[in-house]
């Protein structure tokens, strides 16, 4: 059986190793020395086992191969000249001058940004990784690590010397990602995750940027060149403010859901996560910009922030949105005298009732025909006169309120329609609630 030091001798000869490269070959046998100390170690232990038993060839090879100062002055010593060789894993990239150098450009590149925590990410060619792959194999070594990983870490140590700053693995504030091979260093701020609601007061203000449905975008007579058929929209309201206060380089925005553009949503709001890209600010008291964003809606946008959050929690609100139970208010006016029997019949029709909708025909054309089905959880009903209606409606999302008040010519079934005969003329609809 081999003894770590044969395994040490067969690998010397194999390769020209420095300390970090051959202390990485043994780097899970003890934790509590550096690859680059255990690499030494190992070749200072060679040294004496070969200088007791006066073993020349090996004493060279730790001199050539292993770089080892005392064995290069030894061998020296005894009339046989040496030339150190440079390491054939990481070819002298291994080395705190480098490493030192790689954090300070790091630390150059993101002295205006405003961080706290950061992760280290690092690139190697895949000669090199093959090269060690092979190297291990020849010994049947399993106890050694990827030089990534060693990248990364004597970067990061050096990184938290020079700035005080904490590595964090799980949401850092930054990353930073080196190819030691390439001399290259970038450096870039993770998004800013903001949760809140936002309350829209306009009827005539779409969630997001709509685009001309006959230019696309480009400018056209029917949109007046402008490329829009609304000038603005929720997500620039709230997040171009917001973009300029954190000096960011862009932003989207993750709602639950959406409503029509014709729709206003008030009560307790609909949840929405601001993503902003690449923020040179990110420690911002977020009632300072609540108020910053609703000072800049024109009155047309209130939100409400909650929390800094992380992406995960955008997959979350995206996945919950189509489920999660909400509560609307629609006002339906129609062009004959209402039952008030049959208006009061919706509340015990619709509770706890399964609708089945086929996608509506007003969004027919950009949506695929699909076969919906949806719970209603509860109505209120309630007539303003013999000719308008108040609908309370309390619903799994994914719902088509409007759709459940007309019917859609047959296509959700069953409908307020159905129980009262009659198709509203005009609707007006308030998102009241949304679950998250």
């Amino acid at each position: 059986m081999s003894t770590i030091l044969d395994d040490v001798l067969l690998l010397l000869r194999s390769e020209a190793l420095c300390d970090y490269c051959l202390g990485r070959q043994f780097a899970r046998i003890y934790h509590e020395v550096s690859n680059r100390e255990k690499g030494r170690i190992l070749k200072i232990a060679l040294l004496l086992d070969a200088v007791r038993r006066r073993d020349m060839d090996t004493l060279f090879v730790l001199a050539s191969n292993g770089g080892l100062d005392e064995a290069v002055k030894y061998v020296s010593e005894a009339g046989r000249s040496v030339e150190k060789r440079v390491c054939g894993l990481c070819h002298g990239v291994l080395d705190e001058t480098v490493f030192r150098k790689a954090a300070e450009k790091a630390a150059e590149l993101l002295h205006d940004i405003e961080f706290e925590t950061f992760l280290v990410g690092a690139k190697a060619s895949g000669d090199v990784v093959n090269t060690e792959d092979k190297l291990r194999a020849l010994a049947g070594l399993t106890e050694g690590e990827n030089i990534r990983n060693e990248i990364k870490r004597e970067i990061s140590r050096v990184f938290t010397n020079i700035t005080g700053k904490k590595l964090d693995h799980s949401s850092p504030d930054v990353v930073i990602t080196v190819d030691l091979f390439r001399d290259k260093v970038e450096a870039f701020p993770n998004p800013v995750f903001i949760s809140g609601r936002y309350l829209k007061h306009s009827r005539e203000l779409p969630q997001s940027p709509w685009h001309c449905k006959k230019c696309w975008g480009r400018g056209c007579q029917e949109c007046g060149y402008t490329g829009r058929l609304y000038p603005t929209s929720v997500a620039e309201l709230v997040g171009e403010p917001a973009k300029t206060l954190y000096q960011a380089a862009d932003y989207k925005f993750h709602a639950a859901g959406r409503e029509d553009v014709d729709a206003l949503v008030e009560g307790e709001g609909r949840p929405f996560i601001l993503e902003l890209k690449r923020p040179r600010r990110r420690n911002i008291p977020l009632d300072q910009v609540q108020q910053h964003i609703n000072t800049n809606t024109q009155g047309l946008v209130t939100v409400y922030l909650e929390a800094y959050t992380t992406r995960r929690q955008v997959r979350q609100i995206k996945l919950s949105a189509s489920t999660a139970a909400k509560t609307y208010l629609l006002k339906a006016v129609y062009d004959a005298d209402l039952n008030p029997d049959k208006v009061k019949e919706l509340e015990t029709r619709f509770r706890n009732t399964v609708v089945e909708q086929l996608t509506p025909l007003r969004v027919l054309r950009r949506r695929a025909e699909k076969l919906r089905r949806k719970t209603v959880y509860s109505v209120e009903a309630e007539l303003v006169d013999s000719r308008t209606a108040l609908f309370r409606i309390n619903c799994q999302g994914g719902l088509y309120v409007k759709e459940l008040v007309t019917g859609d010519g047959g296509r959700t079934k069953p409908s307020f329609a159905d129980v009262l005969g009659l198709v509203p003329i005009a609707m007006e609809l308030t998102v009241l609630k949304v679950e998250a």
